[in-house]
């Protein structure tokens, strides 16, 4: 059997939230590689999603379906990096609005959808 912790140390009326089996274990793992932006952990600088390098590209446009395919090939070769066990079936992204973005996993038997949005600049 697999567990992981919650990566935020979020808790319920059990105590510490635990996902308990292989699929709901790599979602969470998942969960934590999207919420954590490459280069912020100490001693793994590259682990982590890639979408700071996206953070100037136009979305939401005419032309937004190549950014949207370019971000998917690059959290397919990251994550195959990252997280080598999760065995990706599928990535979907889609714009939403100017800033902010769908995107869809499927792996291991299931699947979840993050909304991505885009940093505001602080002036």
């Amino acid at each position: 059997m697999f567990y992981e912790v919650d990566a935020l140390l979020s808790v319920d009326e059990n105590g510490i939230v635990i996902a308990k089996g292989q699929k709901d274990v790599w979602m969470a793992r998942l969960h934590e590689w999207l919420r954590t932006p490459s280069g912020s952990v100490y001693g793994l600088p590259h682990w982590g999603n890639p979408m700071e390098e996206f953070k100037h590209e136009p979305i939401g446009s005419e032309t937004s379906h190549l950014v949207e395919v370019a971000i998917e090939g690059r959290l397919v070769t990251k994550l195959a990096e990252d997280l080598p066990g999760l065995n990706i079936e599928s990535i979907r992204c889609e714009a939403l609005s100017m800033d902010e973005l769908q995107i869809s996993f499927f792996a291991h038997g299931g699947g979840t959808s993050v909304i991505m949005k885009k940093k505001q600049e602080e002036s």
